[in-house]
């Protein structure tokens, strides 16, 4: 495993062993993928499979375009990225982050190193109000608790400690 750079110095995304593509391409290229859309609305019992599919690709459209506005202006990583549970409002150190759109349903998820810089972990397509409530989602909370401990563990706690273990871990 290893952590790719999006955008160097503040946009990270892990890229898991086994995987072709980092978090970020990976979800990127499942969101816009009519089949797979498709596939996962009849699996969820949508009624309205072609709306749903329509939508998500709208979906992907836009955080797509969110993405690319971050590269010209990183300091919009603040407010693309929020606190995952209200009460890591505030939180500076290792907090647990989801990245969204105003009503989309899909959801990047990340840890926060520090002032704009975030590490993407995962991502879903949202399908429930509480994480815990879907497979899916419940799979990327863990994966966020899993890639904390792992930064902990690694002896991550900030934006210096973070690019150190970068430098040593990532040749």
């Amino acid at each position: 495993m290893k952590i790719d750079a999006i955008f160097a110095g503040y946009l990270y995304a892990f890229h898991y062993d086994g995987e072709a593509d980092n978090e970020l391409d990976r979800l990127m290229d499942l969101w816009t993928n009519v089949r797979y859309v498709k596939l996962f609305a009849q699996q969820n019992n949508k009624a309205d499979i072609e709306t749903f599919v329509t939508n998500r690709l709208d979906d992907a459209d836009e955080i797509q375009d969110a993405i690319d506005e971050i590269s010209k202006n990183n300091n919009l990583l603040n407010t693309f990225f929020l606190p995952l549970n209200n009460d890591e409002t505030g939180a500076r150190i290792l907090s647990l982050q989801k990245g969204k759109k105003k009503h989309n349903y899909l959801r990047l998820y990340a840890i926060r190193i520090d002032d704009n810089c975030f590490v993407i972990t995962g991502g879903a397509i949202k399908m429930s109000l509480l994480m815990k409530d879907h497979p899916l989602t419940l799979k990327e909370l863990e994966k966020l608790s899993w890639a904390k401990s792992y930064l902990q563990d690694n002896g991550v706690f900030d934006n210096d400690s973070f690019f150190e273990f970068l430098t040593e871990n990532n040749d």
